[in-house]
């Protein structure tokens, strides 16, 4: 009995790291399709990858999860958010966010962002694959012409946006 009283003092106290002994890793905040958002914590053991047509999140099984693995489909997301800072702990929450359009394209994307300096871009496959990076002003466009039809994700900061080549 004591023993037990021991071990649940213990993971009291340690119970806001929700894993014995591991560290938070991430967030990601997954925006779909209709508007509706999704916030998943990840810890060092967890992993991120594609699967078909699925984003999979895996968390070790240690890690108190309402879902494990979490797998959304690819056509119902729309932004990806990643953040290696635990928000719940301040109240400093300073995200931004850019628009790719048209979606789908055929030949040019044209970015909005809410930067006035040019930053920095990365197109990647759904391998992960970075296919084309460089840097964009707010109203920019990038030639997609050549790149295969399917799904891409563009990434500027720490914000993903799924667009779709046609």
């Amino acid at each position: 009995m004591r023993n037990t009283l021991l071990l649940i003092t213990f993971g009291l106290i340690v119970g806001c790291l929700n894993v014995w002994g591991e560290e938070f890793a991430a967030k990601i905040t997954i925006e779909t399709n209709n508007q509706t958002q999704q916030t998943i914590d990840v810890y060092e053991s967890g992993k991120m990858y594609f699967s078909d047509d699925f984003l999979v999140i895996e968390q070790n099984e240690n890690v108190e999860s309402k879902q494990n693995p979490v797998k959304i489909d690819l056509k119902d997301i729309k932004k990806l958010l990643f953040s290696n800072k635990d928000w719940s702990k301040t109240n400093d929450v300073q995200t931004s966010s850019f628009d790719v359009f048209p979606n789908p394209a055929k030949e040019y994307i044209t970015i909005r962002t809410p930067f006035e300096e040019e930053s920095p871009y990365m197109i990647l496959g759904m391998n992960g694959e970075v296919i084309m990076s460089g840097k964009i002003n707010n109203g920019g466009t990038i030639n997609v012409s050549a790149l295969p039809i399917g799904i891409y994700f563009m990434n500027i900061g720490n914000m993903y946006i799924k667009f779709n080549k046609i």
